[in-house]
């Protein structure tokens, strides 16, 4: 699969990676690994996009995110929890149906983590979550059934107001899943998101 990166021309001629997440896409690359690339040139005004974007937002995010822990998806969590409620319900709700469930979790988690490693994080995984997450997506009909595919965020196909409604949508849900545990409110985690590109 095609790996989108936005280099920048340095002074010195050469193209250096423009955001740490394009820096993590180069990383995958070995030294003296033959690459094919084609070039676009892209507006400056989606050079301003994608760094405040990348270099600021998603650079904000990935700083403040931790993945949860263990290899027990929140959709898991979510039903068993919700079963347990109805069996404590119907048993007269002692609460020992919920302990139960609560060992229970603690047991898979630890079972899981034996036989598999849980996966690090990354801004590729990040950006696809966002993504989804952001509606930013199209049904695609397969014989298993409806799928989501993620459309790419190349900003030079955005204008002003696609990119700003993108960048709302994304910087909700950053909101809502990461930054609301380290910013008093939004306008603090923009104002850091503004820093963070000044200094970088």
């Amino acid at each position: 699969m095609p790996i989108e990166v936005t280099l920048v021309k340095g002074q010195d001629g050469a193209l250096r990676p423009a955001s740490a997440a394009d820096q993590e896409h180069m990383g995958k690359f070995k030294t003296g690994q033959a690459v094919r690339v084609s070039v676009t040139q892209i507006k400056s005004r989606s050079l301003q996009h994608h760094k405040l974007f990348f270099g600021g937002l998603i650079t904000l995010a990935m700083d403040y995110y931790e993945p949860p822990g263990g290899l027990v998806t929140s959709a898991e969590r979510q039903t068993l929890a919700n079963f347990a409620s109805w069996l404590d319900i119907q048993g007269g709700n002692t609460g020992a149906i919920r302990r139960a469930q609560g060992e229970f979790m603690a047991d898979l988690e630890h079972r899981r983590a034996l036989k598999m490693e849980a996966p690090e994080k990354s801004v590729e995984a990040f950006l696809e979550w966002l993504k989804l997450e952001t509606g930013h997506y199209d049904l695609i009909s397969t014989p298993r059934g409806v799928v989501k595919r993620t459309r790419s965020i190349n900003f030079n196909s955005l204008d002003e107001d696609g990119f700003r409604d993108f960048y709302r949508r994304c910087f909700s849900v950053i909101w809502r899943f990461v930054l609301y545990r380290a910013f008093p409110d939004e306008h603090e985690a923009q104002n850091a998101i503004d820093q963070l590109l000044q200094f970088g």
